[in-house]
């Protein structure tokens, strides 16, 4: 079983932004925690297909990407002055896909 980290980041208008910073160019969107929680799953599956389908290896998740994305996250917040509030989780892929 793989796991990597999800960021959720609260919009202003509401919802949310939600990356996979192991995954790069994986991100997703909804409404509550649960809609963000569930299509950014869908992403991550799609994003590792691309991945197997070009032949590539998927990439391993490493605290350093996550804490990078991160910081990234909480600098642009603060600059455009938001709250310094996000979540994270961890998303298990299903036993089936190998990365």
């Amino acid at each position: 079983m793989f796991r990597y980290t999800v960021i959720l980041e609260p919009e202003v208008g509401g919802g949310y932004s939600i990356h996979c910073p192991g995954l790069p160019g994986c991100h997703s969107q909804g409404e509550t925690i649960e809609e963000s929680l569930s299509n950014i799953k869908e992403a991550m599956l799609l994003v590792v297909d691309v991945i197997r389908d070009k032949r590539k290896k998927v990439p391993e998740e490493t605290a350093e990407i996550v804490a990078e994305e991160l910081r990234q996250i909480l600098k642009a917040r603060a600059e455009d002055g938001l709250p310094l509030v996000i979540e994270t989780r961890e998303i298990e892929l299903p036993t089936g896909v190998t990365v």
